[in-house]
């Protein structure tokens, strides 16, 4: 990103000087002065060009350019002050310039000054709405002043604007995830009873694949009076994963009766079908979904996949690959049920194809509601999005709701975000907003970090936070992928080891864990975030004494990760019978509590030492926490935790 700027301020400078001068008027020393300025701007030394240029508006005060140049050499070499001063008296010369604009604005986001930096990015998008640095600069005011949204927007136009560039994803990808824990507090906060968060919680343990948390969660959801679209068919899915396929296909069935056009649904018998072994209908039914809404099966063709046994995965894969042959298959549903592939190729798919219709939608002049719940309810959901996104400035609540639901199935998560953006405007379904732009917002920052991590695959950094993101979703393979794929860049990267780790961990590789983090130590022997993973590890294998000093020694880690260490201190402490200092250092982590679980530990604790009183207190503050369901554990991207789900 330095060097993309220093390039527009070279451009930029060379350009602002030229229309305000007419060098055979000036005097010769005027001549000279800028002439230097722009030779010693040429070969980068802006402390020189900055004097001569100071030189020049002494001699012509009333030149606009010239002071925005004198800014931009300030801007340069770090001097912010001098920087705003200069661009402050060209703009009060001429207000519109795009240059000062631009420039003032960076500077106030360097500074945190954001409200005057959007005033000057917003009249600089003015003057050139296709300027990428002007865009990026917006994202980042308006983060500061925590208006994610509109910085979501502002990336936006930036990617668009300038697709190949890996910050542009980088910067979106991270504000999804920033939005999604936004909405989370909201909901948290002022929807606490709303269906719309039982239906996040169970689907949030779903995609974590905690299927006991899912399957609780969707049964207290189906005694709702109302909830969202193909809950049963969700509710099937979990119990599909829990080999309940009796009442697995009772709930695919119920879902079905009130919505028989549920692509969600007829997946759900697809699968069936291959676990019954009538592998034929199962084939069937995907190419008659794919008919129906291509979209839809690209983005959950992971599901479908995901904990199908290899044998019953090859069947299905032969029987595919027969009516490839025959032509009854396309080619692309083919490799979308391949044993091999990844999350990284499924959600190439979901981008390639994501703003591309799979039908010509319908000639229709005004969208209405009846023609968006017929497309709707015969599962052509891309067509039903594309029919009501064209209008979704004057689309009524009914209609946002319509789309964001046929937007989200047919993969396409970006007006499925907007529609749901819209809805939560409004105090009425503000919830329910929250929850389709929670849902999209998920997907897109997974989306958008991958292509980042794509685009600028020599980005340990990139890999490293998709990573995260992978090991926050439990997705291990993918985690200990990209991972991998920091450290064949950079193989001393310390967050890459640390990650890698824990996702290895996490995934029941204990031992590998432990190889891994032991031949780091051994080149990083006081890293303390090694420490704390070698801590982690040695707890996972019942070596509470040699895991203590690596604890110990791990307390000066990042502030966010302290207090799991002090959780893990406690543990060491509760196991080795020193029950007082197991309950202090579980007091330094209740802050940091996610789930429950730590107030669960010290309220054990305190019964051990007869304390009845503080037991209950912490029991009932546990239970409390649990039955919110959706914490920031589940929903924000954070290193170090312990996110193991009895499953």
């Amino acid at each position: 990103m330095p060097k993309i700027w220093t390039r527009v301020v070279v451009c930029c400078s060379i350009f602002c000087v030229l229309p305000g001068l007419t060098f055979s008027q000036e005097p010769a020393q005027f001549e000279s002065l800028v002439a230097s300025a722009q030779q010693a701007q040429a070969r980068g030394d802006f402390d020189s060009a900055g004097e001569f240029y100071r030189e020049a508006v002494a001699v012509r005060p009333d030149n606009a350019e010239l002071r925005a140049n004198l800014g931009l050499m300030y801007y340069q070499t770090g001097k912010d002050e001098q920087a705003i001063a200069a661009f402050r008296q060209a703009l009060g010369l001429k207000p519109s310039l795009f240059v000062p604009n631009l420039f003032l604005g960076l500077d106030c986001v360097k500074l945190k000054r954001f409200d005057e930096a959007i005033l000057h990015l917003k009249r600089a998008a003015l003057s050139n709405p296709k300027d990428v640095q002007t865009q990026l600069g917006l994202g980042q005011a308006y983060k500061g002043i925590g208006m994610t949204r509109l910085a979501i927007a502002s990336y936006q136009r930036m990617v668009q604007l300038a697709p190949e560039n890996a910050d542009g994803w980088f910067h979106l990808g991270v504000s999804y995830l920033e939005q999604v824990e936004s909405d989370a507090r909201v909901l948290l906060a002022q929807h606490e009873d709303s269906t719309y968060l039982q239906a996040l919680m169970a689907q949030t343990f779903s995609e974590q694949g905690a299927w006991l948390q899912a399957g609780d969660a969707y049964k207290k959801l189906l005694t709702l009076p109302a909830f969202p679209p193909d809950t049963h068919a969700s509710y099937g899915w979990v119990l599909l994963h829990r080999h309940k396929l009796p009442e697995a296909e009772r709930e695919v069935n119920a879902e079905l009766v009130s919505n028989p056009g549920s692509l969600m649904a007829r997946l759900g018998l697809a699968r069936l079908h291959v676990e019954q072994g009538t592998v034929a209908e199962s084939a069937k039914e995907i190419g008659e979904i794919w008919k129906a809404d291509a979209g839809f099966l690209r983005t959950n063709a992971a599901l479908f996949n995901g904990g199908l046994a290899d044998s019953k995965h090859s069947e299905l894969q032969s029987t595919l690959e027969q009516g490839r042959v025959t032509g009854e298959i396309p080619e692309e549903v083919v490799s979308l049920f391949q044993s091999s592939a990844t999350t990284e190729d499924l959600t190439a798919f979901s981008q390639n194809t994501s703003t591309v219709p799979d039908h010509q939608a319908p000639s229709i002049k005004i969208p209405t509601r009846s023609r968006g719940a017929e497309l709707h309810a015969r599962g052509r959901y891309r067509e039903c999005s594309d029919l009501l996104m064209s209008l979704l400035q004057m689309l009524p609540a009914k209609d946002l709701q319509l789309l964001a639901s046929c937007a989200y199935s047919t993969g396409n998560f970006r007006n499925a975000f907007d529609a749901g953006a819209k809805l939560a405007v409004s105090a009425a379904t503000e919830a329910e907003g929250l929850y389709w732009e929670t849902r999209s917002a998920q997907r897109l920052a997974t989306q958008d970090l991958a292509r980042a991590s794509h685009i600028d695959s020599t980005s340990p950094k990139l890999h490293v936070l998709l990573g995260d993101v992978y090991r926050q979703q439990k997705n291990f393979p993918d985690a200990e992928q990209e991972y991998r794929k920091a450290l064949a860049v950079q193989p001393g990267d310390t967050g890459a080891l640390f990650g890698l780790s824990l996702a290895l961990l996490a995934d029941d590789q204990i031992d590998e864990a432990f190889r891994l983090a032991q031949a780091a130590m051994a080149k990083n022997p006081d890293d303390p975030e090694l420490n704390a993973v070698m801590g982690e590890i040695l707890c996972a294998r019942n070596d509470f004494s040699g895991a203590e000093p690596y604890l110990k020694k791990s307390l000066n880690t990042k502030p966010e990760l302290v207090p799991h260490v002090h959780a893990l201190l406690g543990k060491v402490y509760a196991q080795t019978d020193r029950t007082q200092e197991a309950i202090t250092e579980f007091k330094l982590a209740l802050d940091a509590d996610k789930d429950g679980r730590i107030h669960y530990q010290i309220a054990r604790l305190y019964l051990k030492v007869g304390d009845r009183d503080s037991a209950k207190q912490a029991f009932d503050e546990s239970d409390r926490i649990r039955k919110q369901g959706l914490t920031r554990a589940a929903v924000a991207m954070q290193q170090g935790e312990d996110d193991s789900d009895s499953q």
